[in-house]
């Protein structure tokens, strides 16, 4: 499934602030590295900015706030990665 359905599917889903989160430890599993996933929400956000689907883009960057670690240490979805 491409990327843009993945994103699809979480934000129509019932749950979608969940369905985004598991969409992120998803790509994860899959070998997707931080920066990697964060890259790829990060051009998904500007795609929803561009077609004016503002409430979308808002829940993909709490989403977001949650991957870079701007949130409660208990709500972070990945660790930061070693360099």
């Amino acid at each position: 499934m491409k990327y843009e359905e993945r994103f699809e599917t979480a934000l129509r889903s019932n749950a979608p602030f969940a369905a985004l989160n598991s969409l992120i430890l998803e790509l994860s599993a899959e070998g997707h590295k931080k920066a990697e996933i964060l890259k790829i929400f990060e051009n998904y956000a500007l795609y929803l900015r561009k077609s004016n689907r503002e409430s979308d883009e808002d829940l993909l960057m709490e989403v977001m706030d949650a991957l870079v670690g701007w949130c409660h240490p208990s709500a972070r979805l990945l660790p930061d990665e070693q360099m």
